[in-house]
């Protein structure tokens, strides 16, 4: 599921947006490698997170079930224990919450949309817009070195994206290094850096992330996959809404 989130807006150019161009096949080919590399059609994983701030910070953890090519992904929170069984349920552009205190599930509305995901630096307009990357935006390559590729992502007329531009940089090889969100004015909004990269599910692939507001000094969310296992069969009443009050 994190994954997802993360991938809703894979660094350092902070012009105005420029006009709409059309898709470079070498920067497409680079960013669907990575969507890949980083989701795969299915993947099931537990992930810790800690949001921290100058004054106080905050852990959580929890597992998540993704399934690319149905457009859906389940979470359920295991800690802090305050918030154990809350869940969220997205099927295609849908998102529901169930709340384990009031014993009853809410679909989030698009008012809150651009709200903090869990108090965090990611929002709920991240889980849904998770896919958006690939097919919401064409993408050029604005900076090449022997070791290190920029990527710009521009939004397609009448794409539904929050972000006026994405500029991704990444490792020739196809590993991220950092992204960098900008508003449709052009100016930088936040900013997540990818690390720890190590061998998990059977791949090499970053296993912390780090996303910091341009806006909140001190203030940062840093996700961290415990375990991930790709392409895995994920029984469909995973994603049905019963699933949401379900106690692990």
């Amino acid at each position: 599921m994190l994954i997802r989130l993360l991938l809703a807006g894979l660094v350092f150019l902070g012009l105005a947006c420029p006009v709409h161009a059309a898709d470079d096949p070498e920067a497409q080919a680079v960013i669907e490698k990575l969507d890949r590399l980083l989701r795969s059609d299915t993947n099931q994983a537990r992930y810790s997170m800690r949001v921290e701030t100058p004054s106080w910070q905050r852990d959580i953890r929890m597992d998540s079930w993704d399934d690319r090519p149905n457009d859906s992904f389940f979470i359920r929170i295991l800690s802090p224990k305050k918030d154990r069984d809350t869940s969220f349920l997205k099927v295609g552009p849908n998102l529901w919450m169930y709340i384990p205190k009031l014993e009853r599930d809410i679909r989030i509305p698009p008012s809150m949309m651009l709200s903090s995901w869990m108090g965090s630096d990611f929002t709920n307009d991240d889980l849904v817009k998770s896919s958006s990357i690939v097919e919401d935006y064409t993408h050029r390559i604005i900076e090449r070195t022997d070791k290190v590729l920029v990527v710009e992502s521009l939004p397609k007329p009448e794409a539904p994206v929050v972000w006026g531009k994405l500029v991704h940089r990444i490792m020739a090889d196809g590993m991220p290094i950092e992204a960098e969100y900008f508003d449709e004015h052009g100016k930088l909004i936040r900013r997540m850096a990818f690390e720890a990269v190590r061998n998990m599910g059977g791949r090499r692939i970053p296993t912390r992330w780090v996303m910091q507001p341009m806006n909140k000094p001190g203030k940062k969310t840093i996700m961290i996959i415990e375990s991930i296992a790709f392409d895995i069969p994920i029984p469909a009443e995973t994603f049905e809404r019963a699933n949401l009050k379900r106690k692990r």
